[in-house]
């Protein structure tokens, strides 16, 4: 194999090999994506079936005696 094909080789290899990371980057990047919309969607969903804020000053002190 002469020097000129095995360098062309080599590079088409390491392009294969970049192109490759950079689509299991995507893909990881895209499931932390949703999983992260999820978690807001929860969020969201328990902060819309919870009750009433407090009242205005309630748990604002503590009574220390026992």
């Amino acid at each position: 194999m002469d020097p000129v094909s095995l360098a062309a080789a080599v590079q088409m290899l390491g392009t294969a090999q970049n192109q490759q990371i950079g689509v299991a980057i995507a893909r990881q990047q895209l499931t932390a994506d949703k999983a992260v919309a999820g978690l807001v969607a929860e969020g969201a969903q328990s902060a819309a079936s919870a009750g009433p804020p407090a009242p205005p000053g309630q748990g604002l002190s503590v009574d220390l005696r026992v």
